[in-house]
């Protein structure tokens, strides 16, 4: 996966912000445009300062959604062979154990930061900001879009909030009423829908076997609606949106010749602008426990052996023989101890990958076959935690 350098943008947004710190730029200045034009080259942490320049900074930063839109487009088209994405991020929701003094805050470090570190990392703390309040407890739900996460904050109504962590924006969505399957396990995935410029959140309930799901425009007053047909089997691990789509990993079963049931995996996506439904079934060359991931904006599907975890990458999306093995990550002893597994999070950089191994952060170098373990400030407590994107976008 080759990286791609846009026009040396970090250098451009440094030389930018240098500038910006000796002129004011106003309308008598230069017209919105031009000021546009310089403005969308900066990350998101430098405009949020930005905005208490003047009424138009403001306005542009704060409101304009095609302003939100192509920031969002620069930032992440900048990828370089040793930072990566510069505004990825790994936010950290700690909560403190029942029975304790209840205490909750964040943590939020950049992906660089934790490739480079040879010391003991804090981050940015913060306290529950947004729609928490100190002693929620909360779980993100499924995979951040566009800068947004989907939080389910267990209070009494559980209620469901998309919020962008860098601006503090969040928006509640309605409850889910008249549910068809009370009771039952739960998988939401969150994506994007380009045709309608909208965001939705689809819950899928299950309950032996039979899967029901229900979708929400987000913005509107719309309640939640059923999906049609969508398939029975065994949601395992998080969702994950690309190329405009949910992605489910399932596990289906069928009867052999032999008259004996046979498990396998499948993989089931929603189209977010048609919310139809497809099926793609993984092939018996992937074998483990397996799990989702997306790298560089490619599905990938990974196989966690007993000795060596592979990540295949479909290289021709939504067809299944073009899954490719990408790599092999070899276990590593952990202390204390624990099962061989891994998470794949995140690209890092062009030749790195975040992973997780249900103790610690690790960071694989897979062209030199490398390990190196982050080492962040422990906190006691339970907690979640995504990758997302730093950006303007609102809910």
């Amino acid at each position: 996966m080759a990286a791609v350098n846009s026009d040396n943008d970090s250098t451009t947004a440094a030389n930018i912000t240098n500038m910006l710190q000796s002129v004011t730029l106003t309308e008598e200045v230069f017209p919105p445009e031009i000021i546009f034009d310089i403005l969308v080259r900066l990350p998101v942490k430098t405009l949020q300062r930005f905005r208490a320049a003047c009424k138009l900074w403001n306005e542009m930063i704060s409101s304009d959604r095609k302003f939100a839109k192509e920031q969002l487009r620069r930032a992440t088209a900048t990828v370089t062979a040793t930072d990566g994405r510069d505004c990825n991020r790994l936010i950290k929701y700690v909560h403190s154990y029942p029975g304790e003094p209840i205490t909750s805050f964040m943590r939020d470090y950049s992906l660089r930061s934790l490739a480079s570190s040879s010391g003991n990392l804090a981050g940015t703390y913060s306290e529950p900001k947004g729609p928490l309040v100190e002693g929620d407890w909360m779980h993100f739900d499924g995979d951040s879009c566009h800068g947004l996460l989907l939080l389910n904050i267990e209070t009494a109504e559980n209620a469901m909030v998309v919020w962008n962590p860098s601006t503090g924006k969040f928006r509640t969505l309605p409850p889910v009423k008249d549910h068809p399957m009370q009771s039952c396990s739960v998988h939401t995935g969150f994506g994007y829908d380009s045709s309608t410029d909208t965001y939705k959140a689809v819950e899928v309930s299950h309950h032996r076997g039979v899967n029901i799901a229900m979708a929400h425009t987000v913005g509107t007053d719309s309640s939640w609606r059923v999906v049609p047909n969508f398939p029975g089997g065994s949601p395992r691990g998080c969702t994950k949106f690309v190329s405009g789509s949910i992605h489910w990993l399932m596990i289906q079963s069928k009867i052999t010749e032999f008259g004996e049931y046979m498990d396998y995996y499948v993989v089931v996506s929603m189209d977010m602008g048609t919310e139809t439904i497809e099926e793609v079934v993984v092939p018996e060359k992937i074998i483990g426990d397996l799990e989702l991931a997306v790298l560089n904006d490619w599905l990938c599907i990974v196989g966690r052996g007993s000795m060596i975890c592979d990540v295949w990458v479909m290289k021709e999306y939504g067809n299944a023989e073009s899954l490719t093995k990408l790599f092999s990550i070899p276990y590593v002893e952990t202390n204390p101890p624990s099962r061989p597994w891994y998470s794949v999070m995140d690209t890092v950089s062009d030749d790195e990958i975040l992973l997780h191994n249900r103790i610690s952060f690790v960071v694989y170098n897979h062209k030199n076959q490398t390990f190196s373990v982050p080492v962040l400030q422990e906190f006691r407590g339970l907690s979640d935690f995504r990758v997302y994107t730093e950006s303007l976008v609102s809910p």
